[in-house]
């Protein structure tokens, strides 16, 4: 009977063991490397994030404190005269609008006043054009375009023109 010896295919054995946890190991290393860098770089991604939403925060905070400041400042006495001129207009324009129609546009391209909105119903309509006539500093100027929408709503554009 013959002996065989497996002392060789034993040490085969424990270093292919010692190879694969060896490398194993080293694996596990890295990853555990890849992840503490990974969660470095979003740490100093949030920070950098957060130090240029400060950055906005405070530039949009001074920007309200100038604003600020301005308006609180005394104002030349044309601008106020300018705003002045428009509220008795835009006063008696609310008085003649009839509860039936609203805007939802006010343009004023010099020296015309474009109106844009909607009224519920056509003798609103012909009670609004009737009323415009009345808007003081203004004198009616051509109509706009009349179309009804898929509502039953009829949108409505008029013009005045500016007085001198």
């Amino acid at each position: 009977m013959s002996m065989t010896n497996f002392l060789p295919w034993r040490q085969q054995r424990r270093m292919r063991c010692l190879r694969f946890w060896g490398l194993m190991f080293a694996v596990m290393w890295l990853l555990m490397l890849m992840v503490v860098y990974a969660l470095k770089l979003s740490n100093t991604v949030k920070l950098h994030a957060l130090q240029a939403q400060l950055t906005g925060a405070q530039s949009v905070q001074q920007v309200l404190v100038s604003r600020q400041r301005k308006a609180t400042l005394p104002q030349t006495p044309a601008r106020p005269l300018h705003h002045l001129a428009w509220q008795p207009v835009l006063e008696s324009l609310s008085r003649v609008m009839p509860p039936q129609a609203w805007l939802t546009e006010l343009r004023y391209q010099p020296p015309s006043l474009v109106f844009i909105g909607y009224a519920t119903a056509l003798p609103a309509l012909s009670a609004l054009r009737d009323a415009l006539r009345n808007v003081a500093g203004f004198t009616s100027g051509p109509a706009g375009e009349l179309q009804q929408d898929s509502q039953g709503r009829w949108m409505f554009t008029f013009q005045l023109q500016r007085q001198e």
